[in-house]
């Protein structure tokens, strides 16, 4: 069993990850924190990675004295993956410091489906995520995030709010 958290990397420090990492210990489980890049920002990454010179990115290694180019692959949802994880451990270290129990997690896609999906993934016990106040009139133009998953999660979900 595990907690997991979800983050969407701007607000740092970050309540949600403070809370998932105390019900964690006090559950004596696991904890992750997942953060998801959208998918229109991983396509915006990876049209900036091949385009920023017009051509393919190639690079050239050496190898027992002879020269090869080896084409670099395009910005890979593997690299969006890392990204999405280092945002993910950023925000737990900038909320709970150097805190190895937790573990960063990052996918690409949209957030609220592949939140869902990790939190099947995981089998999670909770799953924790951050919400902000609004008001009645911003909920129903807006829609949110937080409601879509609270609505279609198969576990239980904490909601932690913020101010902003």
């Amino acid at each position: 069993m595990t907690i997991l958290t979800a983050v969407d990397g701007e607000t740092t420090p970050s309540g949600a990850v403070e809370r998932g990492a105390e019900l964690a210990s006090a559950l004596g489980v696991g904890h992750a924190v997942l953060h998801v890049m959208p998918q229109d920002e991983f396509e915006a990454f990876r049209e900036s990675a091949g385009e920023s010179s017009g051509r393919p990115v190639t690079a050239s290694a050496s190898h027992g004295g002879s020269s090869q180019s080896a084409a670099l692959a395009e910005y890979t949802v593997e690299n969006g993956e890392r990204h999405a994880t280092e945002v993910a451990r950023d925000v737990v270290h900038a909320t709970l410091g150097d805190h190895s129990e937790t573990v960063p997690v990052g996918r690409v896609g949209d957030p609220i489906e592949e939140v869902l999906a990790e939190a099947d993934r995981r089998s999670v016990r909770y799953l924790v995520i951050g919400g902000r106040h609004r008001t009645p009139v911003g909920k129903a133009v807006f829609g949110s995030k937080t409601q879509s998953i609270l609505l279609d999660a198969t576990c239980p979900v904490v909601t932690v709010m913020s101010e902003a």
